[in-house]
This record gives C-alpha cells, structure tokens and sequence, in this order.
C-alpha cells in the first residue's frame, strides 16, 4: 500500500515539475523582458512620427521589436500576463526602464534646466525623480511629491510643473491624472488637475494671485485603471513621465504708467500750440 502510495505522489511530481517546466519555457526573463519593453518604448516613439497613422505603425514597429529579439507574440503575451500577476518584478524592471530613458534624454541635453538657479527669477526647484513609469496596478500606479518652499520663493510666485509623457498601451483607454496644489499663506489650498491620455509635452500652472505667498507645494501623477468589463487586465499598460520640472516664477513688476491725470508734479501739460484763450482756460481733461 505504502509503495503504491509512494509511487502516485512521485508520478505527481514529476508531472507537475513537467508542466513546470514546460511553462517556465515560455516565460522571458526579467533581462530580455526588459530589454524588449524598452525597444517597445522607443518604436512607439518612431510609430507617432511616422507617416502612415500611429496604429497602423505601431503593430508594425512592435511586431519589429518582437522579431529583433527572436520572441513570438504568444511567448510575449504569456510573459505579460506572468509579470503583471508579479507586480514587483515588473515595476523594477520598468524603472531601469525609465533610467535608461532619462540617461538617453541627458545626452540629448534634455536633463538641462537651462542654467537657472534657485536665486534667480524663474529657477528649476523640482527634487523629485526626473523620470519614472507607472503601470495600472496598486502601489505602482502613483507617483506623489511634497516640497515644503524656503525665502527663494516670494509672494505673487508663479509655480509651472512641466513634463513629457509616454504611452504604451496594448489595449485599454489611456487615462493619466496630475495633479499640482499649493498651500497659500492664509492656509487656504490653490489647485490644478490635468488629464493626459497621449503623448505628448505638458504644463499645470498656479499662480499666487493674491500675494498671499506659498507654504508648501504638493501633487501627484497617477494612471487610472480601466474599469471596463471588456478590458484585459494582463496586457501591457505603461505610462511613461519624464523631464520633469517644477519651474518657480518671479513675476517682473512693471512701473506704473503716468497718466495725463497724474503727470509728475500734479500739473497737465499744455499743448503750446493752443491760442491763448484756450490756454489760460481752467486746465481739464479734454
């Protein structure tokens, strides 16, 4: 009985480190993976800029990068639906992603703040990641800051958080949200959301309108989650942010202009070609 028993259980293991094995066959490692999503990034790009329309493209171009590596889109989707179930091993890869992105964008220049220091009148304060990836699913679908401001920053500021976006979408609507808000002098909350589903370069602007001055300055980027019933929940959703600025703002005064109600020394100045009678007249606004 015992050996009976005994032999089922090892027929069961062998099978099941079988099927195993088998599956892990069609798993791409975490390397090539993301060597590959990488390469998607970067024909996505090519795909928008090419002529022909962006969806047309990006099969082409993505059906390209699958060929580059020698991987069938069955073996890529199952390693899809493997990484987005491994939610950690999926987003480190997409933060070397987002690395590699931000260290070509440095060599570009992109990484420049164009010389601008945190004493001038518009300076770069942003001391947050330059650039990261989101993905739909939770904790990995926020990006948060928090900048409490020092005396650089000056009542009537202008605050412009700029940045650069990237999609990659299999399927599913793209619904990126940032948000920027300021705590003013008096306490009061001042803010600005925006939505963003393409790629494409972005600004949310606040202004201290009321030279109440600004106490603190938070946000967030978040990608929202396709609640559709027809959507897939393994397929590859990626929002890209990158070149991230948080650009402070000294409005430049301008010197008010003299009108011919209050002209220096409180007197109107009188055309020199009038006749007399109309000169020695009480002056008044004409």
């Amino acid at each position: 009985m015992r050996k009976t028993l005994f032999f089922f259980i090892a027929t069961f293991v062998v099978a099941f480190l079988t099927v195993s094995c088998d599956h892990d066959k069609h798993i791409i490692s975490s390397g090539e993976m993301e060597d590959i999503l990488y390469d998607y990034h970067l024909a996505d790009a090519m795909a928008q800029q090419a002529d022909g329309g962006y969806a047309k493209n990006a099969v082409a171009y993505r059906a390209a990068v699958l060929k580059k590596h020698d991987v069938s889109q069955s073996d890529f989707d199952s390693s899809m639906v493997y990484y987005m179930r491994h939610t950690d091993q999926l987003h480190t890869m997409y933060q070397h992603i987002s690395d590699r992105m931000q260290e070509e964008a440095d060599k570009l220049g992109a990484g420049s703040t164009g010389g601008v220091t945190a004493q001038g009148d518009s300076a770069d304060v942003w001391n947050g990641e330059r650039s990261f990836v989101l993905i739909p699913n939770e904790p990995f679908n926020l990006y948060s800051f928090d900048l409490k401001t020092d005396t650089t920053f000056h009542k009537g500021d202008i605050l412009l958080l700029n940045f650069k976006s990237d999609f990659i979408f299999q399927d599913g609507m793209r619904d990126g949200v940032v948000m920027l808000a300021v705590t003013l002098g008096n306490d009061s909350v001042a803010s600005s959301v925006t939505h963003i589903s393409s790629s494409m370069a972005s600004s949310v602007q606040i202004a201290d309108n009321d030279s109440l001055g600004i106490k603190q300055i938070r946000g967030f980027f978040f990608l929202a989650k396709n609640n559709d019933a027809n959507s897939s929940s393994t397929t590859l959703q990626l929002m890209s942010i990158h070149d991230v600025q948080l650009i402070r703002v000294h409005p430049k005064k301008t010197p008010g202009q003299q009108t011919p109600m209050t002209p220096p020394g409180g007197r109107i100045p009188v055309d020199p070609n009038l006749p007399d009678s109309e000169r020695m007249r009480p002056q008044m606004m004409r």
